[in-house]
């Protein structure tokens, strides 16, 4: 040790503080005259605590009430909120002074300095929360429960201040608790969680908002169920429900210091008598060791990054607390005298109990007690929460004169020897753990990600990726660990979620984008958290993994599995895929229920297309294998859904007569009727029917063939339309009906001829190239291709046609009109758009002449034909499919991007597709089409 007087001569290096101190010195004698022995104390704190030196030069009235008996904390409810508030704030400071002083006295004062600290956090909370009572009453009266009783509230100091071992800047753990639910009995009453919730809230503000006075103590409320996504105040049947359902093992961990420390104090006892039985178990507890295991892995883990930290780093504090608070949870609920908050006495009664040695714990007991006045000493600095080691000379030259100790290099000695008797001590406690499980990075940052309380990146998740990766996917992870969903899971889905996750995290530190990878893995989790054996389905089947990747790199097959978890089974075992029989799937079986065979369906058809979406995101397919593959996948559930339409419109108004099935056909128009659906491709639909228009039904509510039709058609929307826990089947457009929206939803045969041949206009035609029967009556299709044929095998004027077909390119021009800076891949010039309309002009114009161009209803085979018909140059052909394909591919990744068809500035693929665009529109005019757009 060192003698006082040489505390100042020791800033001989640090010239710039000396003075600052010498100056303070100077203005505090005149403010108070004390003898020597108080003067070398003064000076010490000024050394050792700026924070104190700029106090005491701004009030030297404090002066005079350093070494004065603690005053209470003397309040009003009548004060104004202000003044209140200001007052809390004031007398902390003073107390702060008067503590640190105290402090100054040397190792004997720690106990009285741990004590004190606890005492003002308590004495503010009590005053904080008795004048929040007395204003809520007055507006809101006193809560009440369902039978009129008052209701407790009580507030629970965790961690240090349970333990009553505050340090100097520490925040303080607080749990709110009240009794029951019910409501308040005052003028403007409200339900008790809404009464306590602003009690809780005004406690916090209290005492952790900063004014111009500083604060009282900042408050954490982590440790309430379910952490951050938690309600603030919870009900005593609600606290021990979480604990007995939901409790983790690092949270019987943490309640082991929890102490009731302002309200209803006896209600809090009450409270923790009944959470005994989740604390303490009544035989040896060895079920404990795994949990414990946990949380000793993730402190071996963070130690890298917190060496220089004397409560996280090796041998510091957090060392000596676990190995108290282990052996407490192990044994505890067979000797209750281990039942103890405080760790030093717990070190006693654990020595008393023969489960630590007395040498041990001497050691134990030296060097908690010198880290904690490390830990002061570091805090009184600058009244910062840290117990980060000093980087600075200076700093360490504070330290050693608050610690009397001569040399900061003796200090520095001493607690490097320490820290290795210490952390010796600690391997010992639970050596059989898990080597595995403590080595594996993923599974420490899980483990961190769940269970540690600050937000520091574990060191082996920032070893495993890039430093900016590694903190914004670790957040997100922290976020998912600490979301009210995976808190409420029960703990068979907890131990589910622990196998996963770490197999996932080593997953994606094995490639690019971890971030990114990690985002769409936890929205699907997150959809997933409900449905627990989904979570068992991927914990036990790992291999798994990789293909659900595959999927995951998908923006839109990402969202596809989150809105449909179900499908998650089927698409990673490739079932259906594998299978391709689709009609077995499926029967037209009368008694089947309508709406279980519309999910079902739905969920095969979601199968289905999830599985080719993937294969084409994959390059297992190209965009050649997936529009056929999707325009069929459609056709049969058009062709499985219309029978049920049917069946049901039979039971209800019976069948026509003379008919043993319905003429009614579904004509495809667009790219169902040309096989080129795409991924977001809704269905372009015609229903035609062909029977006398008198003629009635034979139900018991029977309808005329034009209203039974006409009904049909709607129950078939209806089913392949309507919202099921499944989704829905298809989007379904029926503008190209005769007369558009305005016209009925479906035709008669005779109608439909009439207005093709007499009303239609040049697009309805060209609307007619890519029509076919798709499901119903196949005589009555056989008379649509019919019809279609005659239609399109017209003679047309080229130059009249051209000139009508550009009239309506530029009228789509006009009404969505596209920047010049963008590209849209269907209504850009060049686009989509303008090759199918250039194909259906050629159509038009030639079939008369050429009957092979109607055959093919896809842009990409009628190119084709055109080609094989001699009427296009080769090169015409292949340079306008190759276009078709690209815009096409482009369109459907873009799609498994979430992005839309049309490209802004910037776009890395825009120039590219405007370089394609420009060959379709010089296509254009050399065909005979001419420039589409003005």
């Amino acid at each position: 040790m060192k003698d006082e007087r040489l505390c100042l001569a020791d800033l001989a290096n640090f010239p710039d503080e000396a003075a600052k101190v010498q100056e303070a010195l100077a203005t505090l004698r005149q403010a108070y005259s004390g003898d020597q022995e108080t003067e070398l104390r003064l000076q010490r704190l000024l050394v050792a605590s700026p924070f104190a030196r700029r106090l005491l030069e701004h009030q030297p009235v404090l002066m005079a009430q350093l070494a004065a008996p603690p005053s209470s904390l003397a309040w009003s409810a009548e004060m104004p909120e202000d003044e209140f508030l200001a007052l809390l704030r004031r007398h902390r400071q003073l107390r702060m002074l008067q503590i640190l002083w105290q402090d100054l006295r040397g190792p004997d004062a720690l106990d009285e300095t741990l004590l004190a600290l606890s005492n003002l956090a308590e004495e503010s909370l009590q005053a904080a929360l008795a004048y929040g009572q007395e204003a809520l009453q007055k507006r809101h009266g006193s809560p009440r429960d369902e039978a009129g009783a008052s209701v407790p509230f009580v507030i629970f100091g965790m961690g240090k201040l349970g333990g009553r071992e505050l340090n100097l800047s520490s925040d303080i753990d607080l749990l709110f608790v009240y009794g029951a639910s019910g409501a308040s009995d005052g003028p403007l009453p409200l339900d008790n969680p809404s009464y306590f919730q602003r009690l809780g809230q005004w406690v916090i503000r209290a005492l952790a908002e900063l004014r111009a006075e500083g604060f009282v103590f900042r408050v954490d409320m982590r440790l309430r169920p379910f952490g951050d996504a938690g309600p603030l105040c919870v009900t005593g049947d609600a606290l021990e429900q979480y604990y007995h359902h939901h409790g983790r093992s690092w949270e019987r961990y943490a309640l082991l210091k929890a102490r009731p420390v302002a309200g209803d104090l006896a209600f809090g006892e009450e409270i923790l008598e009944r959470l005994q039985p989740f604390l303490y178990r009544r035989y040896l507890d060895f079920t404990a060791l795994a949990g414990l295991r946990r949380v000793k892995a993730l402190m071996d883990a963070e130690q890298g990054q917190a060496s220089q930290d004397i409560k996280k780093g090796l041998g510091g504090i957090r060392e000596i607390e676990f190995i108290v608070q282990s052996l407490q949870l192990i044994h505890g609920g067979r000797l209750p005298a281990l039942r103890e908050r405080n760790t030093l006495q717990g070190l006693e009664n654990l020595c008393a109990a023969g489960l630590l040695e007395k040498d041990t714990v001497v050691i134990l007991r030296k060097y908690y007690r010198l880290w904690r006045r490390v830990e002061h000493a570091l805090q009184m600095i600058e009244d910062r929460q840290t117990q980060r080691l000093p980087t600075e000379a200076l700093d360490w030259q504070r330290l050693a004169c608050a610690l009397e100790f001569a040399q900061p290099e003796s200090l520095q000695t001493e607690i490097t020897h320490g820290r290795q008797q210490v952390h010796e001590i600690f391997v010992q406690t639970l050596p059989d753990a898990a080597a595995n499980d403590e080595e594996d990075p993923a599974q420490i940052t899980w483990l961190a990600a769940r269970h540690a309380i600050d937000e520091t990146i574990p060191l082996a998740w920032s070893a495993l990726l890039p430093a900016a990766e590694a903190q914004e996917s670790w957040l997100e992870l922290r976020r998912f660990a600490r979301s009210r969903r995976v808190l409420q899971l029960s703990q068979r889905g907890q131990a589910r979620l622990d196998a996963l996750l770490p197999a996932i995290l080593r997953r994606l530190a094995q490639g690019a984008a971890a971030g990114e990878r990690l985002h769409r893995y936890l929205q699907l989790l997150d959809a997933l958290l409900g449905q627990a054996q989904y979570l068992a389905l991927l914990a036990e089947n790992p291999h798994w993994l990789e293909r659900l990747e595959d999927f995951l790199e998908s923006p839109w097959l990402t969202q596809e599995l989150i809105r449909f978890p179900s499908l998650l089974e089927d698409v990673l075992c490739g079932r259906s895929a594998a299978a391709r029989d689709w009609p077995k799937l499926f029967t037209q079986d009368l008694d089947r229920d309508l709406e279980e065979g519309m999910d079902l369906l739905r969920r095969f058809k979601n199968t289905e297309m999830l599985l080719m979406a993937s294969a084409f995101w994959s390059g297992k397919t190209d965009v050649l294998g997936l529009l056929p593959e999707l325009s069929e996948l459609a056709t049969f559930c058009l062709q499985t859904a219309l029978p049920w339409a049917v069946a049901a419109m039979q039971q209800q108004h019976g069948g026509l007569p003379g008919y043993a099935e319905p003429p009614f056909a579904v004509i495809a128009y667009g790219k169902l009727g040309g096989r080129e659906m795409g991924l977001a491709s809704d269905l372009d639909l015609v229903f035609l029917y062909d029977a006398p228009a008198e003629l009635e039904s034979d139900g018991r509510i029977p309808l005329n063939a034009a209203a039974w039709f006409a009904r049909l058609g709607q129950k078939f929307i209806h089913i392949l339309t309507i919202l099921t826990r499944a989704g829905t089947l298809y989007e379904i457009d029926m503008r190209l009906r005769p007369s558009g929206q305005s016209g009925p939803l479906v035709s008669s045969l005779p109608a439909f001829l009439k207005y093709q041949r007499e009303s239609a206009w040049t697009w309805e035609h060209q609307a007619l190239t890519r029509a076919r029967f798709l499901a119903g009556d196949a005589q009555l299709g056989q008379k649509f291709t019919a019809l279609r044929e005659e239609i399109l095998l017209r003679h047309r004027n080229p130059q009249v046609l051209a000139g009508e077909i550009r009239d309506m390119r530029q009228r789509i021009a006009r009404e969505k009109p596209i920047g010049k800076d963008h590209f849209h891949l269907k209504l850009s010039p060049g686009g989509l758009l303008d090759i199918e309309f250039l194909v259906q002009f050629a159509i038009l114009a030639n079939s008369a002449e050429n009957p092979a161009l109607l055959l093919p209803t896809g842009t990409r085979e009628a190119l084709l034909a055109l080609g094989k018909s001699g009427l296009w140059e080769a090169r015409a052909v292949e340079d306008l499919v190759d276009a078709w394909c690209v815009l096409r591919d482009a369109e459907n990744r873009r799609r498994l991007r979430l992005q839309a068809p049309l490209l802004a500035p910037g776009d890395p693929q825009l120039t590219s597709l405007r370089n394609t665009a420009r060959q379709v529109q010089e296509w254009t005019i050399r065909l005979g089409l001419g420039p589409l757009e003005e």
